[in-house]
């Protein structure tokens, strides 16, 4: 019934929002086990959201996607005139909204990743497996060498890996804003450069794009898709915790680069926090006033954690 389901959706619902309704019932039959769908109860959806929140604490979110997605088989079961299925068991099965917008007010900000966990996500064999794109490798490690958002790390280009101070390689972020556009640079840390990023930017002469195959919403966040991905790869790995979502790796960036001893001044600079000026002020950003200074406190930055190099298919064919 699932594969009907997900046959009949592709083309009217975007290709990653089925892949993650798919895996939402994969694992309601893991829980719940295999049967005729007009065996299942209301009982059954309680029991299968009880699990989730309790014993495997997962978020009230995440917990109400998942019957969300379940929700939307059984409509869509209803609407074929599924022999025997009289009505939809997961109606009111949902946790409470309050439930959710109190959760999201105890846990404003992501939790940042421990040591060990950082290891399990980059150092294990059956996660590594799962970068088989560039994308896939190269933006989480972005992310947790810049501290910079998931969306301002999909829609780099080429001709964002720049230079600040005639010399320092860096990337050139872009973000909207209430006011327009606001644009940062980071120096590259070099982590990255010692596990090929420059030499991996030389070899896509010719492409507008960082991410050959990454699809970028053309409306909504840019980093949606990726986004969907990590979550979905967290979450596989036993890394998705309640008040973590999926810039857990900024979170985790600012975290340990002040315990490494970084400047607050410069955090907020690498990170694209905006400074209080009093009124008719005007000031240079740090990366333009003071671009050695902060690569000298981004290298502080060391997870002490053995990066495997890219070796899945790419167009520079890195290995």
């Amino acid at each position: 019934m699932i594969r009907e389901y997900i046959r009949d959706q592709h083309g009217k619902v975007r290709f990653e929002r089925l892949r993650q309704a798919e895996n939402h019932l994969l694992r309601f039959i893991e829980i719940a086990g295999d049967r005729p769908l007009p065996e299942y109860l209301s009982a059954d959806v309680t029991a299968f959201a009880k699990e989730l929140s309790e014993r495997r604490r997962l978020s009230a979110s995440t917990v109400n996607g998942h019957l969300s997605s379940l929700s939307a088989l059984f409509n869509w079961a209803l609407a074929q005139g599924h022999p025997g299925l009289m009505e939809n068991p997961c109606s009111g099965c949902k946790l409470p909204t309050g439930t959710v917008a109190a959760e999201q007010r105890q846990q404003p900000a992501d939790k940042p990743l421990t040591l060990e966990q950082l290891r399990a996500f980059f150092e294990g064999e059956e996660t590594a497996a799962d970068f088989d794109t560039p994308y896939k490798y190269w933006v989480p490690l972005i992310q947790l060498h810049t501290g910079a958002r998931i969306g301002e790390i999909c829609q780099l280009e080429p001709k964002d890996i720049t230079l600040i101070g005639e010399r320092i390689p860096a990337f050139r972020f872009v973000a909207s804003t209430a006011r327009g556009k606001s644009e940062r640079r980071v120096p590259v840390h070099p982590k990255l450069i010692e596990l090929g990023l420059l030499a991996y930017v030389d070899g896509l002469d010719g492409l507008d794009t960082l991410w050959p195959g990454l699809i970028i919403p053309r409306l909504g966040s840019k980093g949606q898709n990726m986004g969907m991905w990590l979550s979905r790869h967290l979450e596989r790995h036993g890394l998705k915790r309640s008040g973590r979502r999926t810039e857990a790796f900024r979170a985790t960036f600012q975290h340990y680069l002040r315990l490494a001893g970084a400047p607050e001044l410069h955090i907020n600079a690498l990170l694209g926090h905006m400074e209080r000026k009093s009124a008719g002020a005007t000031r240079e950003p740090l990366w333009q006033t003071q671009p050695e200074a902060l690569l000298n406190s981004l290298a502080r930055l060391d997870y002490g954690i053995k990066f495997s190099a890219y070796v899945g298919p790419g167009p520079t064919g890195l290995k």
